[in-house]
């Protein structure tokens, strides 16, 4: 297992040493790790982009250690956890809510520790730095084949601090679902699934109504966004399996003003 692949995602940045300290904290246990950075640019403090970009991202990858750090309560009672999913993969971060998106989507929480044995850690632990000195250790050690419990104290996984968001939810009439990434381009991902759609009785090349705020617009369910014209709002299965809202060539959220947290309604055709 030593060569297993151990993952990075933060908000350190790019400009900053901690996401090279990490890495290389990580190597000078375990040298043959293979370590790929995810992204360490999540905006500060920004755990639901955080939760969001490693719930994307890890399904896609071979199994392996994902290290996740966006940690605005770093040096507080907050504990340190490990989590095991049903893939196989093993998560390590904070325990804010941050993982259990990416959990799910492998399959769900079978294990879970709150890291409290220190021989495993990088000492004397500074408060501030925990990505450093309890985090990277850990993913090293797991990497190694140190089982997580000879690391933590057994939690049951209701006990996890709950993730920043969860699926969209069906209300009367129609789903009821949260913006909770604005790429780039504009497009708004959602806490929708496409099962979640064809549940409620769309098909592929159908009329969505939805409301955006005060707006109310008709998009057809497509597959690719050369299936309407310039300037033409579609909704769409993302790459990484989610739902999403776009414009062709425009940013749906400048137009519509949309961000983070805003509420999108799926009327039900």
């Amino acid at each position: 297992m030593s060569d297993v692949i151990i993952t990075l995602t933060t908000d350190f940045g790019r400009r900053e040493e901690w996401a090279g300290i990490v890495r290389g904290v990580i190597l000078s246990i375990n040298p043959a790790a293979r370590l790929v950075d995810i992204s360490n640019d999540i905006p500060p403090f920004d755990i639901s982009k955080g939760a969001y970009v490693l719930a994307a991202a890890v399904p896609q990858m071979m199994i392996g250690i994902h290290l996740a750090v966006v940690d605005p309560g770093v040096g507080s009672g907050r504990r340190a956890v490990v989590l095991k999913a049903a893939r196989g993969d093993y998560l390590v971060g904070p325990d804010n809510g941050l993982l259990l998106p990416a959990v799910e989507r492998l399959g769900g929480a079978e294990e879970a520790y709150s890291l409290d044995n220190q021989e495993f850690f990088r000492t004397p632990v500074h408060p501030t730095f925990h990505a450093r000195d309890i985090f990277g250790p850990v993913a090293a050690h797991l990497s190694l084949a140190v089982a997580p419990r000879e690391m933590g104290s057994a939690l049951d996984v209701s006990e996890l601090v709950p993730a920043p968001w969860d699926r969209a939810r069906l209300g009367e009439g129609a789903l009821y679902a949260t913006v909770i990434d604005v790429d780039r381009f504009g497009s708004l991902r959602l806490n929708a699934y496409p099962e979640q759609m064809t549940n409620i009785g769309y098909r592929m090349g159908d009329k969505v109504m939805l409301g955006i705020g005060e707006e109310e617009l008709k998009a057809p369910l497509v597959s690719t966004f050369a299936e309407v014209e310039a300037g033409k709002p579609l909704i769409y299965e993302d790459s990484s399996g989610f739902m999403a809202l776009a414009m062709n060539g425009v940013s749906l959220a400048e137009w519509s003003g949309a961000q983070p947290g805003q509420i999108i309604i799926i009327y039900t055709p």
